[in-house]
């Protein structure tokens, strides 16, 4: 009788194991977001510059890269017909001095013989460029980030 009791009570010690190691597995997000959330901190780290501008570095590459070259200085690009292009660069002259607007017009609009872009890309793309443009070309050559007041 007692190795009866005993065996009944293991039996059901093992089912309560059981059934919480089964529960455990079946919910293991609920029990790890609370865990995470009491003990780690809440916000996200932010991205990395290179991750938020993956994007944009694509788009330069497949729509900019031609004229503007990989470096950012532009120069003289042959536009077929035995004609060539004086491509400004981002990094000197008036390139330094286009607000961010006035990048985003110029990328959608077009104007001086650049094409206009508004009808390839979308606004997202092209903020993201702008964006692009001021990390990869024009960092340490603003004044806080920003360009110079123009005259």
């Amino acid at each position: 009788m007692k190795h009866l009791k005993l065996a009944l009570l293991l039996s059901a010690v093992a089912a309560v194991a059981l059934a919480c190691a089964s529960t455990n597995t079946n919910t293991p997000q609920t029990v790890n977001t609370n865990a995470a959330t009491t003990n780690a901190p809440t916000a996200a780290p932010p991205a990395t510059p290179a991750d938020e501008l993956a994007a944009a570095r694509a788009t330069y590459n497949a729509a900019c890269v031609r004229c503007h070259r990989e470096n950012g200085e532009g120069g003289l690009t042959d536009i077929g017909d035995g004609g060539t292009l004086k491509v400004p660069s981002f990094k000197s002259g008036h390139g330094i001095n286009h607000t961010d607007a006035q990048f985003a017009r110029q990328i959608a609009k077009g104007g001086d013989g650049m094409p206009a872009f508004e009808k390839r890309l979308n606004p997202e793309q092209i903020g993201g460029l702008v964006r692009f443009i001021r990390q990869e070309f024009q960092a340490g050559l603003l004044k806080d980030g920003a360009p110079a007041p123009s005259h």
